[in-house]
């Protein structure tokens, strides 16, 4: 089965990032379709994703998570600390696109980051970490505190993240999220104010996003 699916995920990333500027040369590709089949065939033992069509996936998981470059400052060296990373997204397709980054990947949940160490080796990736920890432990950890510039979500609510994040940010640094809908809490209560804002409509009717940047604000 797997062998018709495939050239069906590589045809829909790729058109699809093509569509909004993301030309993915054949190493990239090569990663990210050996990401999905690992993704594929942990899903059939371990509860990653309850998305299974393959059109979906390469939509909802990877297209979604590369298009957060589209707010990423480029910037050498940055690190990205990516909340509740579940299966990887965005964390790893944004290393994958962007191999310059140094990725921390913050995920609970113990099977998922076993799939997350397997997915690493496997793809031979450097500069990725793995955490076993709750957001509000990790940023409890002084060690952590202004490494990152840039904090990433897809799965986690933004009121859970907020509180916790500035602590984590190097100066300028930027929490940046993606909903279905406009932000629904006023960012100032937890210090931070927008700084950049892209709406867009997912290829194949998958729906409209707004990935959303926000920053510290400043005290004057």
């Amino acid at each position: 089965m797997f062998h018709v699916e495939q050239p069906l995920f590589v045809d829909v990333l790729t058109q699809g990032a093509s569509t909004f500027g993301i030309e993915l040369d054949k190493d990239r590709v090569s990663a990210l379709t050996s990401y999905y089949r690992e993704l594929d065939r942990w899903n059939q033992k371990v509860n990653l994703t309850s998305i299974h069509g393959t059109t979906e996936i390469a939509i909802k998981h990877f297209l979604d998570s590369l298009l957060y470059s589209q707010v990423l400052e480029r910037r050498k060296n940055a690190s990205l600390l990516d909340v509740g990373s579940g299966a990887g997204f965005p964390g790893l397709p944004l290393k994958i696109l962007a191999p310059e980054l140094h990725v921390t990947l913050l995920e609970p949940n113990e099977k998922k980051t076993s799939f997350l160490r397997h997915v690493i080796g496997t793809l031979d990736l450097k500069n990725v970490s793995v955490i076993s920890k709750n957001l509000r432990d990790f940023s409890h950890l002084t060690a952590q505190h202004g490494r990152f510039f840039y904090v990433t979500t897809r799965a986690v609510e933004v009121a859970q993240v907020l509180p916790f994040s500035a602590v984590l940010l190097e100066e300028q640094g930027s929490v940046i999220i993606c909903l279905a809908k406009p932000l629904n809490i006023d960012p100032g209560k937890y210090g931070f104010t927008i700084s950049r804002k892209l709406d867009y409509e997912l290829p194949h009717g998958y729906g409209h996003r707004i990935l959303t940047a926000l920053q510290p604000a400043v005290v004057s």
